[in-house]
């Protein structure tokens, strides 16, 4: 559409990364005309769904792909995690919960953003009604009655009822529009990379909490594994840029040698660490979801996957207005969508931040062992636990019930 001026769509999607890509390929095969601006392309360095990270994807998630038809996309680059330790450094106590415990085949998967952002863009090129515009920012929002309008940087003009903010958690549209995000930065600072180990880790993932904060160990394909670990500023800026041997040795000793010897090292990248959720994630034909709404501690791997549960909740409300012949954006409508959300984005930011400051306190390690303990030796108390940071909880949208998306494929030309 590079030569528009102007042009009226039924729904604007602000952002074409994971979650952006995930809710056009939820409702865009209904016969609706779909705009998702995303200012850079697939494969572009600055676009994270096409970077070397890894994202652990809950069941609730793979259910989620699986409708929108990308899981198959993915085939073996889906790493199942069937069991998790978690443990406490320098504390007695340790909890182990497997699939077994949740009835499923797995507890969640492992997988590259790179390989999970191809599949959606895969997708949505197969999906009649949704028009990529990219690269395109977007730089301010209009709105009128019945509409909203999304201009960009090169002054074109995209009008829609609503428009989906999903560029997160700094999105200046999301303050004009009065959905600006409120941040509690932690102290600490989360290093991310790939290692290899010396032994097959069997699918088994483990958490480990040390006195800065959690050491995540998820397993990939091959004998390697994930790593984000939670470190002083500083201390994760200096390992980034140390010798592999140094970065290595640093891991050993800080995660010990349950999951083998530490072998080779990938590239490592430092994130800074947020909490923020809004209130209410909408205002006048607007609604923030993913991390333009909430930002979380990545402990227990709820952040992507929250953002997935806002797509499957939306996408649900949106086709069933456009079935009932309602207005998509009307405050009535919005005012359903937060309500169905306040639940669980309180419930998962509380949890996250809970765990931080618990495994982070130095006098309660005897508590945290009985906790721990207390989990690995009741088997009702694994399941509520792993119910819901799975995303098996509560009401569960079409998507994340195992349904596929409404969709129908493109008509050849």
């Amino acid at each position: 559409m590079s030569g528009l001026v102007s042009a009226e769509f039924d729904l604007v999607i602000v952002g074409g990364g994971l979650a952006g890509a995930s809710l056009a390929a939820a409702v865009g095969g209904v016969g609706r005309r779909i705009a998702v601006i995303e200012p850079f392309p697939a494969g572009d360095e600055r676009q994270p769904s096409f970077d070397e990270r890894t994202i652990a994807l809950t069941w609730a998630s793979r259910r989620v792909f699986e409708g929108l038809g990308a899981w198959p996309a993915l085939g073996d680059d889906a790493c199942p995690i069937t069991s998790i330790h978690i443990s406490d450094r320098g504390h007695f106590g340790a909890a182990r919960l497997t699939a077994a415990d949740a009835g499923t085949a797995a507890l969640g998967y492992v997988v590259p953003a790179r390989r999970l952002g191809a599949a959606l863009a895969a997708r949505l090129d197969a999906l009649e009604g949704v028009d990529l515009v990219c690269p395109a920012t977007a730089e301010r929002l209009e709105r009128s009655d019945g509409a909203v309008a999304v201009t960009l940087g090169d002054g074109r003009r995209l009008e829609a009822p609503l428009v989906v903010l999903v560029d997160g958690g700094r999105s200046t549209l999301g303050t004009e529009a009065g959905l600006a995000l409120p941040l509690r930065h932690y102290p600490h600072k989360a290093l991310v990379a790939v290692v290899g180990i010396d032994r097959d880790h069997g699918h088994r993932a483990f958490e480990r909490f040390t006195e800065h904060g959690p050491l995540a160990l998820l397993p990939v394909t091959g004998r390697r594994m994930a790593v984000a670990w939670t470190l002083p500023g500083e201390v994760a800026e200096t390992l980034r840029t140390a010798a592999d041997d140094v970065f290595l040795a640093a891991l050993q000793d800080g995660f010990g040698d349950r999951a083998g010897r530490f072998v080779r090292a990938g590239g490592r990248r430092v994130y800074p660490l947020s909490l923020g959720r809004l209130a209410r994630p909408a205002a006048a034909r607007v609604v923030a979801i993913g991390n333009a709404a909430h930002i979380v501690h990545p402990v227990a791997g709820q952040g992507f996957n929250l953002g997935l549960r806002d797509v499957a909740e939306l996408a649900d409300l949106l086709v069933a207005a456009w079935r009932d012949g309602e207005d998509i954006g009307a405050d009535m409508l919005l005012d359903r969508y937060a309500a169905s959300r306040a639940a669980q984005t309180r419930r998962v930011s509380a949890f996250t931040d809970g765990l931080i400051s618990l495994f982070t306190s130095s006098g309660l390690g005897p508590l945290r062992g009985l906790g721990l303990a207390a989990v690995d030796r009741m088997p009702p108390l694994r399941r509520f636990f792993l119910g819901r940071t799975m995303g098996l909880a509560g009401r569960l949208p079409r998507l994340t019930r195992g349904l596929g998306a409404w969709t129908r494929p493109r008509q050849a030309p």
